[in-house]
């Protein structure tokens, strides 16, 4: 009987001291995650001005009807993330792919090569973005001084100033930064290859690429499809480099998503429109991760 109540008296002392411990963290998660997330949620179901309101007023799915079917700033931002999205997912998708293979293909010097391409997410976007302004400048840009040199002056031009190529000028910038992520995930992919089954394809005769298409890429398809809806995910986050050098403009050929709740929130100092406009992306990136486990068979991600 003492026993039992000894044992009973220790429990409830492990599980007090467990909340003891567990209560800044929870604390934390609280006041700084989930108080902003809901709160922000039920703005997103209001009109708020906070230089002008006293308090939000409700107004319920109006707010959320009316931004998707008639704010025209929501359309270009949506038209925007979308011809964003394609050309950034090919080019980073598929340099990294390429880099990983042929990395992955060398007897010496793969740390060093892996440093060297993962370096750059090491770096704020707000000094890459500062960089490439510097590379694609109108007059004494590093790339319009060597088009010029090669012959190709006509196709110089103002990359960010250009409505037409601002937003692939973007592109650009956002892919040589986040390539080195999608490589290491692709070459660890490879990596994780049995030789066995490499060295079975050279032995029935398959060349590189017989190697690569019938081995390679099979197998690497779970960490094909991290790497893809990650890509597309990160391509809607993208917030800090056309703040930092177009400011969304010229015009509006590179207001983003993210960048369009940032304004309505800190210029138009709408915090309805902005909640709305940020549950909106969230429902996006959510759609892309149910995506993620659709395509992927149970068994893949368990192997992963």
């Amino acid at each position: 009987m003492h026993t039992r109540k000894r044992w009973t008296v220790r429990r409830v002392q492990s599980t007090l001291n467990l909340i003891i411990f567990l209560l800044p963290t929870l604390l934390f998660v609280f006041v700084f995650i989930a108080f902003p997330i809901l709160f922000s949620g039920y703005l997103s179901f209001t009109e708020y001005n906070y230089a002008m309101d006293v308090a939000p007023t409700f107004i319920g799915l109006r707010g959320y009807v009316d931004v998707l079917l008639h704010d025209g700033f929501l359309h270009t931002a949506l038209k925007n993330q979308f011809f964003f999205a394609v050309p950034y997912f090919i080019l980073t998708f598929l340099v990294s792919l390429g880099l990983a293979i042929l990395v992955s293909e060398l007897r010496h010097g793969m740390q060093l090569y892996q440093i060297v391409f993962y370096l750059p997410m090491i770096i704020p976007l707000s000094l890459v973005g500062i960089t490439f302004a510097w590379i694609l400048a109108p007059d004494l840009g590093v790339f319009n001084v060597i088009l010029q040199r090669v012959g190709l002056g006509k196709w110089a031009r103002d990359w960010y100033g250009d409505p037409d190529t601002a937003l692939y000028a973007l592109v650009a910038a956002r892919s040589w930064k986040m390539i080195g992520f999608t490589f290491i995930i692709l070459l660890s992919g490879i990596q994780s290859i049995p030789t066995s089954l490499r060295e079975a394809a050279r032995v029935d005769g398959a060349g590189f690429w017989g190697e690569i298409r019938h081995v390679v890429l099979p197998l690497l398809r779970p960490y094909l499809l991290i790497s893809g809806i990650w890509i597309i995910i990160n391509s809607i986050k993208v917030f800090d480099l056309p703040k930092v050098i177009t400011q969304g403009g010229p015009g509006v050929s590179t207001l983003t998503l993210y960048l369009y709740s940032w304004k309505a929130a800190f210029e138009r100092f709408d915090m309805g429109l902005a909640s709305r406009v940020a549950y909106i992306t969230a429902f996006i990136i959510l759609f892309l991760s149910w995506l993620l486990n659709l395509l992927l068979k149970p068994e893949e991600a368990e192997r992963f």
